[in-house]
């Protein structure tokens, strides 16, 4: 089964936190933040989370709850922290750049 990771952002407390998905998945699921608890509806489509919510009613079929782990949370965006300002990931990726002239 091949997987995916998806960072998603909580609306509610604003952390980041990323959520390993099969990339077979489909359908409605609710996504729990692993912080605040909050629940977020989202269809997924082949293991990536879509923006398209569903309503929270008796007549849309919810496939089942996914609860990332809490130490995947984060104040920031994996994206924004591209140049090394607060990961080693970064730092290094920042040193190919200037070293590759990339």
């Amino acid at each position: 089964m091949p997987m995916t990771k998806t960072e998603f952002m909580c609306t509610n407390c604003q952390k980041y936190f990323d959520v390993p998905m099969n990339t077979s998945l489909n359908g409605n699921y609710r996504i729990h933040c692993p912080l605040c608890g909050h629940v977020h509806y989202r269809t997924v489509k082949d293991g990536d989370i879509t923006d398209t919510r569903f309503p929270q009613n008796d007549s849309v079929i919810l496939y089942e709850d996914i609860l990332p782990m809490k130490s995947s949370c984060r104040d920031f965006s994996k994206e924004t922290d591209l140049d090394g300002a607060r990961s080693a990931e970064g730092f290094v990726r920042r040193l190919w750049k200037e070293f590759s002239g990339a």
